[in-house]
């Protein structure tokens, strides 16, 4: 009975057909995974301003993206010459995506949590990218 049902062919159609449609849930799994994550690039992200004042300095107003927040000892931030007054062990720090290559020499900034002052998320405040 098998060997006949095998000699007709059925069973190549249907593992064939088993392989199309994984193959086409696949590549719309990752056309779904291509969208969520590479859409999220072109949308534009929430603008911060920052009053922070780092140790002999005045205070300075910054504005720009938040890109990445690191938890980091007290330790290593002072191995590499940070300078700031907390009595914390671990010291949150935010990178800050400013731009402005050729006005400050840097598009990205560290800054330490205990030497922020203020942090705001105005709407007034918009991104525009040069050419």
């Amino acid at each position: 009975m098998i060997k006949r049902w095998i000699e007709t062919g059925a069973p190549w159609v249907w593992l064939n057909a088993a392989a199309v449609s994984t193959s086409v849930l696949l590549v719309f799994g990752l056309l779904a995974l291509i969208a969520i994550r590479g859409l999220g690039h072109f949308w534009p992200a929430n603008l911060y301003e920052f009053q922070y004042q780092e140790t002999g300095l005045g205070v300075q107003t910054i504005i720009g993206e938040l890109t990445d927040e690191e938890t980091v000892s007290k330790a290593r931030l002072r191995e590499a010459g940070a300078a700031f007054t907390t009595d914390k062990k671990i010291v949150n720090r935010y990178l800050i995506k400013t731009g402005n290559r050729d006005v400050t020499g840097l598009d990205f900034r560290w800054l330490l949590e205990p030497n922020i002052i203020a942090k705001s998320l105005p709407p007034a405040l918009i991104a525009v990218e040069r050419r």
